[in-house]
């Protein structure tokens, strides 16, 4: 099951982790959730996927905020966005990703650090989930944004069946125009 944390706001700084650490991060991260991790670190915002059986969002906040050397006291703060399971995790995210897009700015900073996740680990199944239902909703009339990864920079592009119908379920299920 794939679970969310996303850090926006005055939080995202001090979570950033810069491109050299999310290596040794995710390392980390994998010994906690015993999954696989995907995480886009920018200075305005960050996302951490990861797949577990239940959250452990409290344990890797913590571990984060020692990791990036910053204050682990964030109860209740408004920057830090969790969800938990497939559907929930990635309706939310597209949704955030959708109004992003309306700062071409940071949503170009953004891109840059997704695409630089997803070439650094190409087989992770987490993100390629994430960027195939990308590629299936950006087609969908309603969204009116590129897609995170180019068409010629996708590693497999056939859709699986389970992400398909989570793409669908997603576009059924939610208002996704920005």
């Amino acid at each position: 099951m794939i679970h969310l944390i996303t850090v926006v706001g005055e939080s995202a700084k001090s979570f950033y982790l810069k491109p050299q650490h999310i290596s040794d991060f995710k390392s980390l991260m994998r010994t906690v959730t015993s999954g696989r991790v995907m995480i886009v670190s920018t200075k305005f915002r960050s996302d951490l996927f990861y797949s577990a059986e239940k959250p452990k969002n409290d344990s890797i906040l913590k571990l984060w905020a020692l990791y990036a050397n910053t204050s682990p006291a964030f109860p209740d703060n408004e920057d830090f966005i969790t969800s938990a399971g497939d559907e929930k995790a990635l309706t939310g995210y597209f949704q955030s990703i959708n109004k992003l897009s309306g700062n071409w700015y940071h949503y170009w900073l953004y891109k840059k650090a997704f695409q630089y996740t997803c070439r650094n680990d190409p087989q992770n199944p987490v993100a390629r989930t994430v960027a195939q239902c990308d590629q299936h909703l950006v087609k969908h009339p309603s969204i009116k944004r590129t897609p995170l990864i180019s068409s010629w920079e996708k590693s497999d592009p056939e859709l699986t069946k389970d992400t398909f119908s989570l793409a669908m379920r997603i576009i059924n299920n939610q208002t996704l125009s920005n």
